[in-house]
């Protein structure tokens, strides 16, 4: 069974959104700033909500970031 966009929306909390579904995989954007352990903890949580209210198999991951690290943004490439 397709789980439809409209379903799973209802169930996302508001410190995310969603990037893109693909079949039973969910990929999800953090709109602020998350501590590892937080985000981890919120991940594992929405996906045994979603699991329970729709009774299918869902994986939810998080749309990777970049490097936000102002240092080594700066020191890309200098040479010691």
């Amino acid at each position: 069974m397709r789980i439809s966009s409209q379903q799973i929306a209802l169930c996302i909390p508001s410190e995310f959104e969603i990037v893109r579904q693909s079949g039973a995989h969910l990929i999800l954007r953090s709109l602020k700033p998350m501590g590892i352990a937080e985000r981890g903890h919120a991940l594992l949580e929405l996906e045994k909500t979603l699991r329970a209210s729709l009774n299918e198999a869902i994986e939810v991951f998080l749309e990777p970031m970049g490097d936000t690290n102002a240092l080594r943004i700066r020191l890309r490439g200098v040479k010691v």
